[in-house]
C-alpha cells in the first residue's frame, strides 16, 4: 500500500512574469527601436536535476518506505485477524461473532483513519519543502533573467517551438546548485499503527 507520490513544483514557477524587468513603453520602444527579450525555463528539469529537488524527493521517499513498512505490518495483521475470525464463525455463538465482527472493523476504520493521516502528513512535508525550493528556483530565474536582458519568463512546456539560445534552465540549474544543496523538509506527524492486542495468556478468559 504506497504512499502517494507527488513532488511538483507550485504554479508560480510553471509561467513566471517579472514586471520589474519588462522594458518601458517609451515612444522609441513603440516605433519598434526596443524589444522585450523573452526566455523560457523547464521548472519540471529544475526540479528534477537540481541538488535540492533530488534531496526533496528523497526525503519524501524515506519517509515512504518507513510508512509503507509499518502499515503494511499492521494491515497483514488485520488481514490475518479478519482469516481467523472467519474460521470461528461456525463455533461461535451468533452474538459473540458479530462483537468481534463490530471490533475488527472498528480496528479497520482506526487504520484506514491513521493511513490517511500518514497521507496528508507526507503531503503537507512534501508541499513545505517544495514551496522553499520554489522561492528559491524563482529568485534564482529572476537574476538569470535579469542578466540577460529578459524581461519575460515562460515555462518550456507553454512554449510551442522556440530557439534553444532562449532556454535558461541550465543556467538556473547551476546557480540553484552553488546557491545550496537542500531545503528544509519537516519530519511528518504521523501517528503510528497501532500494535495487534496481546493474546490473553492460556487458561484466563
Amino acid at each position: 500500500m504506497a504512499v502517494r507520490r507527488a513532488v511538483r513544483l507550485g504554479a508560480g514557477v510553471l509561467c513566471l512574469l517579472l514586471p520589474s524587468l519588462v522594458a518601458a513603453q517609451t515612444p522609441a520602444a513603440k516605433q519598434g527601436e526596443a524589444s522585450t527579450v523573452i526566455v523560457v525555463v523547464d521548472a519540471n528539469r529544475v526540479q528534477r536535476e537540481s541538488q535540492a529537488g533530488k534531496t526533496v524527493a528523497a526525503e519524501r521517499e524515506r519517509y515512504q518506505q518507513a510508512f509503507n513498512g509499518e502499515f503494511e505490518t499492521a494491515r497483514k495483521n488485520l488481514q490475518a485477524a479478519e482469516q481467523d475470525l472467519a474460521r470461528q464463525r461456525s463455533t461461535l455463538p451468533a452474538e459473540v461473532f458479530q462483537e468481534k465482527v463490530r471490533a475488527l472493523n472498528a480496528r479497520i476504520a482506526e487504520f484506514q483513519r491513521q493511513y490517511q493521516g500518514a497521507v496528508r502528513a507526507l503531503d503537507k512535508s512534501t508541499a513545505f519543502a517544495s514551496n522553499e525550493l520554489q522561492k528559491i528556483v524563482v529568485s534564482v530565474t529572476s537574476e538569470v533573467a535579469s542578466e540577460a536582458g529578459a524581461g519575460l519568463v515562460l515555462h518550456k512546456q507553454q512554449v510551442f517551438l522556440h530557439d534553444e539560445r532562449m532556454d535558461i534552465t541550465s543556467v538556473v540549474i547551476e546557480r540553484l546548485n552553488k546557491r545550496l544543496n537542500t531545503v528544509p523538509f519537516p519530519v511528518p506527524d504521523v501517528q503510528k499503527p497501532a500494535a495487534p492486542p496481546e493474546p490473553a495468556p492460556k487458561g484466563k478468559k
